[in-house]
């Protein structure tokens, strides 16, 4: 799979940080750091978390949200504590 970056990486931890990632539908979620952060997923016109994901240390992945949901990070499961080293990109597939 070979992925086209369409943004520039861009930090967004807890829900007040909270971004649509350039209105991105799929973003490259980047952990580096060495513990164990939390991906949310957010309805942006109300703030009410619809899902999340626990993102290794030192890993990634490519999630998939609506284009109007905002996405952010978290150090604990409830979507609260500040993570730092969990960086967004949105992206698409490329041929």
């Amino acid at each position: 799979m070979t992925i086209q970056p369409l943004s520039i990486a861009a930090a967004a931890s807890l829900t007040a940080g909270a971004s649509t990632i350039s209105s991105a539908s799929l973003v490259l979620v980047q952990n580096t750091s060495s513990a164990v952060k939390y991906v949310n997923i957010e309805e942006k016109a109300t703030g009410t978390r619809k899902a999340s994901v626990m993102i290794p240390a030192a890993s990634n992945l490519i999630i998939k949200k609506s284009a109007s949901d905002e996405i952010f990070a978290s150090a604990a499961a409830a979507g609260t504590g500040a993570a730092t080293g969990v960086l967004f990109t949105k992206v698409g597939y490329a041929n």
